[in-house]
């Protein structure tokens, strides 16, 4: 995911926790869920490489 593409969908997981919190509704809050585990796959493997990149394996 570029930065871009991570931008739009931290902005999408925002208005859909706003939602949520406006309406309460079950279905707002399944969709703020499934984004912010996107968010959350996205940072992991951001810092997975990070990681990576200060750590290479010793050959």
């Amino acid at each position: 995911m570029d930065s871009k593409a991570f931008y739009d969908t931290v902005k999408r997981m925002r208005e859909a926790q706003k939602q949520y919190f406006k309406t309460r509704r079950p279905c707002d809050l399944q969709r703020s869920k499934e984004i912010e585990k996107i968010i959350d796959n996205e940072i992991a493997r951001v810092e997975r490489i990070l990681w990576e990149q200060k750590n290479p394996p010793l050959l």
